[in-house]
């Protein structure tokens, strides 16, 4: 459940216009108690602005176990390695719109397992270039621009 709950909570907590230290304290306050109902009044408060962010978090600190040091800190990895597997997968999603964007298909899957160099060669070989920009791997994008014409009769 702590994983989970840490999931859900970083992508809660993205919605909103925290700093990333916020947004540390709420996902690690979600683990620490997995209690949703008072990470979400949490969430509000900070987001509320009603109070000093630092009387916010004092006061959701002392709810919180006191365990040895190295569980905390075990505690914290867990819930950066989270964070980092969201913004991951916000990365991967991105790219992949990008790429099927300029004509180059490609799954967000196909992106998970291909090594990186053989992914920007995949690009450089997809990807075709003329008069110095991107024709979109051949297709005509409809701008008029991906070939010369002109309207002079001779």
């Amino acid at each position: 459940m702590g994983l989970q709950i840490i999931s859900e909570t970083a992508e809660a907590v993205s919605k909103h216009r925290l700093s990333e230290d916020e947004q540390r304290f709420v996902v690690t306050f979600a683990f620490k108690t997995n209690d949703r109902k008072l990470t979400n009044k949490l969430i509000a408060e900070l987001v509320g602005h009603e109070t000093d962010t630092k009387v916010v978090m004092n006061k959701y600190h002392v709810m919180m176990d006191q365990k040895p040091d190295w569980i905390g800190q075990i505690e914290n990895l867990l819930v950066a390695l989270e964070l980092y597997r969201v913004e991951e997968e916000k990365a991967v999603n991105r790219l992949a719109d990008i790429l099927n964007a300029y004509g180059i298909e490609v799954t967000v899957a196909e992106i998970r397992v291909t090594d990186a160099n053989e992914l920007k060669e995949r690009v450089r070989k997809e990807a075709v270039w003329q008069k110095g920009d991107y024709n979109y791997a051949g297709r005509d994008s409809g701008s008029g621009t991906d070939y010369p014409c002109s309207l002079r009769r001779d």
